[in-house]
Order: C-alpha cells, then structure tokens, then sequence
C-alpha cells in the first residue's frame, strides 16, 4: 500500500471518527427551541398582554388632568368679536378629575378578550415551537441519511482495499489478467469519488441543520441514531383543535364587545382652580364645579344588527374550517399508519435480502481468495451489497419520517 493510499485512508476514515463529538437529535433540538427568535417574539407579547389588563384596569380609576388656557380677543372701536361671547379673554388654570361609573359590565368582555388573546398567543406558541421540531427532526435524518450512505461507501471501500494486494499477486501469477486488476482499480477509485461525494452531501446537511437551529459550528461532527418513536396522544387536547376553539371564544367574546358598546354609561366629573375673563378680578374667581355624565345610544342605523349578521358569517366560516380540518386530520393519520404497515413488510424484505446478499459476500470473497471467481463478478457482488445497504438506509429513514410526520399531528 503506497503512501497516497494510506493519506487517503486517513482523511476519509479515520480524521473524521478520530476529531468529532457525537452529537444527538435532542441537542439540536434543545439549541433550536433556545435560540428561535420568533418563540422569543411569543414570550414577549405574553409580557406585553399581560400589561393589557394593567391598563383596563388604570383607565377605570380617576383621570386627573390640568387645564390651562389664556384667550385674548381684542376689539377696536366695535370691530373684532362680539365681546358677549368672548368676555374680550379668557383665562383658565383648574385641576380636572372624572371617572366612569357603572363600568362592570363594559370592561368584563375587554378582560375576557385579553384573556382570550394571551390562550391564543400561548398556543399559537405552542404550535410554533412544535412546527420548529419538525423541521429541526426531518433536516436531521437527512443528515443522517447522508450519513449512513457515507459509512456505506467506506465499508465498500474497506472490502475493496482488502482484495487488492491479494489481487494483484494473483495477476502476477498470471492468475487473473492485468485488465481485471485495472477493472478493480477503477472500482477502487470510484468509490472513492463517492466517500468525497458524500463527504460534501453530508456536511452540507449538517451545515443546514445548524442554520435551523441557530448554532455557530463548522468542526466536523458525528450524529448519533435518532431515538423516534410513534406516541399516542389525546387528540382533543391537540393545540390545532384548541385552536379552532379559541377562534370561536373570540367570535363570541367580539359579541359581547358589540353588546357594551350600547350600555348606558355614566361617569361623575370636578374640576377646582380659576376661571375668569378680567384678569384683575381673578383672585376673585377660584372656584369648584362637579356633576355627572350620562349617555346611552338610542339610534345608530341598526349598526348593531349589522355587527352581529358579521361575526354570525365569522362563525359559520369558523364551523367550516373546523369540520373540514377535523377531516383532514384523521384521513392524514389513517394514511401515515398504512405507510408505516407499509414501511415494515418492506423493509423485513429488504433485510431478509441483506442477509443473502452478506451470505454472497463471504461465499465471493472465499472464491476470490483462491482465484476462482471473476473480478468482475466480485465487483458486481460488492455493488448489489452495497445497493441493499441503501435501500434498507433509505427505508429506514423513511420510517423515521413518517414517524415524525405522525408525532406532528397526532399531539
């Protein structure tokens, strides 16, 4: 084995095993969820729903405000306006306070629907955080996949290698022709273009999957098996039913809103300070004033009619939506088991395959040794191994997708 061989050797099969970390699908998953910006969006605004109800609740207190206003409006030998409405000026400085009464009823349905709002950002969270879970699992066994196919290709490359001293001694004995070591090296070589190829594909794969997760690391590293498992869950605590219901709680919330805009309301008023039009006379003018606002709609031209035939329309879309979605969701559920049934006589095929195809292998391998068996047969032997390998890799993998597509919806 010459020099450029063994460097060879090191690069594609030992640096790599030798410098990485392994690493699992749960820290990704971890770093994912940490560092996603839009989850941090989400905590933020239940923060700044929180404040919501602060403020309702400030705006039912007494408002207390200060007033001040200074009016001049001369005139000029009858000219300029009527002094009767003007009083020639205008000079006001009071403290004002006033406050609704009778509120109870018109800022229940404004607590419901801050209520209301952080359930839905709290599950609209909820279904982010698990929609990031599922991109961060399928990029994942991507890269696993890609993996595997790399490991594969090395394992073929290990048998080859084995073969070619003996090879080549048998060629010298005249044994075997120089055109099948020739036919071998370019088996040699070609799946050495393929460990590079792979190489490429593989760190690519896990140059995306850090992209996902927000993780700054270029060091080569190994992923570990992923753990996936099918899970059962009740499927009326899933957050995309949930959701459906709290788009109804607001529809219904959005009713009661119209129903308190048309409340009486009344709200008590004082104001204290000075109020006068001589500005000589104003140590004369402080003083004090109170009373009470009444107001309740009578007439609007049947706007509220009109509110409710629109959150009616609302509901009856909402109905819809739910009914299709509920649908949908269990026609997508039966189809991923059929898959996965699917999935596991294929791949008890595929082993039962892999298992002659390894018989074949050893039988070929022997018959090689003692120069009975073509070079070319030998090669074909290797490639139909290998190309079992992949299928079982691409089976598994596809298990594993469905798997997670299955946990996606049935939460």
């Amino acid at each position: 084995m010459n020099k450029s061989i063994l460097i060879f050797l090191f690069i594609v099969i030992l640096l790599p095993s030798a410098f990485s970390q392994a690493q699992g699908l749960d820290h990704f998953i971890q770093q994912g969820l940490a560092n996603s910006p839009l989850l941090k969006d989400y905590q933020n605004q239940l923060q700044s729903s929180s404040l919501d109800s602060v403020l309702i609740n400030a705006q039912r207190k007494p408002q207390v405000n200060a007033i001040g206003q200074l009016l001049v409006a001369p005139a000029y030998n009858g000219w300029g306006y009527d002094g009767a409405v003007t009083n020639s000026g205008n000079y006001t400085g009071v403290v004002s306070a006033s406050q609704n009464i009778l509120t109870k009823k018109i800022v229940a349905p404004q607590y419901e629907a801050v209520s209301i709002e952080k359930q839905s950002i709290t599950n609209t969270s909820k279904i982010s955080e698990h929609d990031l879970k599922k991109t961060i699992i399928d990029q994942y066994l991507a890269a696993y996949s890609s993996l595997n196919s790399l490991n594969y290709t090395r394992e073929t490359y290990k048998l080859l290698k084995e073969e070619e001293q003996l090879l080549k001694n048998f060629v010298q004995q005249g044994v075997y022709k120089q055109t099948d070591y020739l036919s071998f090296e370019i088996a040699i070589q070609s799946e050495e273009i393929q460990i590079r190829q792979f190489q490429m594909q593989y760190r690519n794969d896990v140059r995306q999957l850090n992209l996902i997760c927000g993780i700054n690391d270029t060091t080569y590293q190994v992923l570990s098996a992923p753990g996936i498992e099918p899970r059962l869950a009740e499927k009326n605590n899933s957050p995309f039913l949930i959701q459906l219901k709290i788009d109804s709680l607001k529809i219904t919330n959005q009713r009661t809103l119209v129903e308190s805009i048309y409340r009486p309301r009344l709200s008590w008023f004082a104001d204290a300070g000075f109020l006068g039009s001589n500005p000589a006379l104003l140590y004369k003018n402080f003083g004090a004033s109170f009373g009470l606002n009444f107001s309740m709609p009578l007439y609007d031209g049947k706007q509220k009619k009109l509110q409710y035939e629109k959150l009616s329309i609302n509901e009856s879309t909402r109905t819809y939506y739910q009914q299709f979605f509920k649908n949908q969701y269990n026609q997508h559920l039966v189809q991923i088991n059929m898959q996965l049934t699917e999935n596991e006589q294929l791949t008890s095929q595929i082993q039962k395959q892999l298992a002659s195809s390894e018989t074949l292998i050893n039988i070929s391998k022997q018959l090689l040794d003692k120069g009975e068996l073509s070079v070319t047969d030998f090669i074909v032997t290797i490639k139909n191994y290998i190309d079992v390998k992949n299928q079982l890799n691409q089976t598994q993998m596809t298990r594993l997708q469905l798997i997670n597509e299955f946990n996606y919806w049935n939460w």
